[in-house]
Parts: C-alpha cells; sequence; structure tokens
C-alpha cells in the first residue's frame, strides 16, 4: 500500500511537470503571436519557471526521503531536472526578447516556437505514459514522434541561420541578437530529446 502511495506521488510530480513545460512553450508562443503583450505574458512565464524550479525540489526532497522508488533514482533525478531544463530555456529565451528590446519576432522564430509547442505537447504525453511501462508500443511511438520533431527543430534552425546570415549581414547586433534567441529555443527542443532518451532508458530496464 505505501509502495503505491509513493508509485503514485513521483508519477503525479513528473506529470505535473510535465504539463508545466507544455504552458511554459505555450506562453512562449503567445508571446510572440499576442507581442503587444510581452511584458505580461513573460511574467507568466517567470511564475512557471518558479513552479518548475518547485517541483524539482520537491520531487528530489522526495527522493532523499523515500527507500523504495517506482524507477531508478538515478532516472527520477534526470527526469525532473531535465524536463525543468527545457523550462529554463524557454524562460531564458522570453527575457532576452524583453531584456534586447526586440521590435517584433521574425517568422522565423514563431515557426520555431510551434516546434517546441509540438515537442513538449508530444513528450508530456510520454511521460504520462510512464505509469504503464507495459504499453511500450504507445511509448515507442511517442518517442519516434519525439525524435522526428527534434529534427524537424534543427533543420528549421539551419534555415533559420541560412536566412539570417543572408538577410541580414550587415547588420552585426541584429544577427547576434537573433542568433543567440534561435540557439536557446533550439537548446530547449534537443532538452526534449535528452528527456525522451531518459524515458527510453527507463523503458529498457523495465521491460
Amino acid at each position: 500500500m505505501l509502495f503505491g502511495q509513493t508509485d503514485r506521488h513521483f508519477f503525479d510530480l513528473f506529470e505535473r511537470a510535465a504539463e508545466n513545460m507544455v504552458r511554459t512553450s505555450e506562453l512562449f508562443r503567445q508571446m510572440l503571436t499576442e507581442f503587444e503583450r510581452r511584458q505580461e505574458v513573460l511574467g507568466a512565464i517567470r511564475e512557471a519557471e518558479h513552479r518548475g524550479d518547485a517541483l524539482t525540489h520537491e520531487t528530489i526532497t522526495k527522493l532523499d526521503q523515500t527507500f523504495i522508488t517506482p524507477l531508478d533514482r538515478e532516472d527520477i533525478h534526470h527526469l525532473i531536472a531535465q524536463t525543468d531544463d527545457v523550462v529554463d530555456l524557454i524562460d531564458s529565451a522570453a527575457q532576452r526578447i524583453v531584456l534586447y528590446r526586440v521590435d517584433k519576432p521574425t517568422d522565423d522564430f514563431v515557426k520555431q516556437a510551434n516546434v517546441a509547442v509540438e515537442i513538449t505537447t508530444v513528450l508530456a504525453q510520454a511521460i504520462k505514459a510512464l505509469r504503464n511501462l507495459k504499453q511500450q508500443r504507445q511509448l515507442s511511438d511517442l518517442l519516434i514522434r519525439i525524435h522526428d520533431l527534434e529534427n524537424k527543430g534543427d533543420e528549421l534552425y539551419h534555415t533559420m541561420l541560412a536566412r539570417l546570415f543572408t538577410d541580414h549581414r550587415q547588420d552585426p547586433i541584429f544577427v547576434i541578437q537573433w542568433k543567440e534567441l534561435y540557439e536557446i529555443v533550439e537548446s530547449s527542443i534537443d532538452a526534449c530529446e535528452t528527456v525522451a532518451h531518459v524515458i527510453r532508458s527507463i523503458m529498457v530496464k523495465n521491460a
């Protein structure tokens, strides 16, 4: 009975962190599509970042206090920490938009934000599926989808960089700022696949 309660608590924390991750990516896209409200939306993103930190702290505290865990301790730590990394990176990009006093987002940046929403949404589904590791096929399909979206993000990122250096080479400040913004969001998309690797490792251990 106690073990079952422990199981539920950890998976509840994973799912809350995943929902917060999706919420952060959706807010980031909203920030770009409703740019006149960017300061307001940034405040909501900052709250989500703090919520992610709190969930990570709660999970690690629970891990330290629990003798028998439903998954390997290392996997629990990596899963919650790397899910929070996704949130931290999106928050970092959002803060820089305001810090750099960006006039308006590029069309490419909005496309990149769309990929971030897609991949975090599928990743959240995969995290939720960890409750029933017997459904290996469903989880494998979700991980394949995450990999495909990460590849989509890579291709878009390289296209964005090529366009940036071609269209704005006479404006080095513009290039430097947008290159950094693109890189941060690309890193958040890459971080989603890192979480997927943790989930794959959990699947293998529990096959």
